[in-house]
């Protein structure tokens, strides 16, 4: 499935949760959630650990949201407990499907899908591709920055420099660090621009893209589909 598919798909999906206020309407997005996590059973460990923070936060957003209501509302208690409990759970529903999207998917295919269509419309618009291609390439050695990081901080712990403790003690061995490897990477990004330059890379508009993943009239329907299906559901259940 194109990655552009099944983000629509995911997400009219989530919204649909959000956007569902009747009781059986919500049962059907929570009953569709639970099939699609049964389904993806194999990625049950990395789903825990991905959802893990937001467990801690729906109770503290209910209460918040609870405690908020019953001093400026005048509504009775059983109505806010059940606005409490409904909207909980439709983030706990919308939660675990994006999180399941997040394990399905790779960040940079959206970019390579984007770009496989804009390639196939041919239009020369440079200020697209030279877009395009910043978030390609943004999402491509965002990976490295993070390993190069990381490996400052494990040096540091190699030499016997005592780690920060505070939040306050972190934020100023960070604010140190950052202006350096800030002038460091963009010592690589000038060196990394100069070789695409010399290959020739964006000499062509459009530039080409590989892998080239089609969008196809299938892919077309799908977004189309199920995107109205979800519309049309919530425009003849009553509110």
């Amino acid at each position: 499935m194109n990655p552009i598919t099944r983000l629509c798909l995911f997400l009219a999906f989530s919204i649909s949760t959000l956007l569902a206020t009747d009781s059986s309407l919500l049962a059907l997005h929570i009953f569709a959630g639970l099939v699609l996590i049964i389904v993806e059973r194999k990625h049950w460990d990395e789903w825990k650990k991905r959802t893990a923070p937001f467990w801690k936060f729906f109770p503290i957003s209910g209460a918040i949201y609870f405690t908020l209501s019953f001093l400026v509302s005048d509504r009775p208690v059983p109505a806010i407990l059940m606005d409490v409990t409904t909207s909980t759970i439709r983030l706990i529903v919308m939660v675990s499907i994006m999180t399941i999207y997040t394990i399905q998917s790779k960040s940079g295919d959206i970019i390579i899908a984007v770009r496989s269509i804009w390639y196939k419309l041919n239009l020369n618009w440079r200020w697209v591709e030279d877009l395009l291609l910043f978030f390609d390439m943004t999402i491509r050695f965002f990976p490295s920055l993070q390993e190069e990081w990381r490996q400052t901080e494990r040096s540091q712990m190699a030499l016997s420099i005592n780690p920060p403790r505070t939040l306050m003690q972190k934020t100023l061995r960070v604010a140190q660090f950052i202006p350096d490897f800030i002038i460091l990477n963009l010592s690589k990004a000038e060196t990394i621009t100069a070789v695409m330059m010399m290959r020739g890379y964006g000499s062509t508009i459009p530039r080409s893209v590989y892998p080239f993943i089609s969008f196809s009239l299938s892919d077309l329907f799908w977004c189309v589909g199920i995107t109205g299906a979800l519309i049309g559901v919530h425009a003849f259940v009553p509110v």
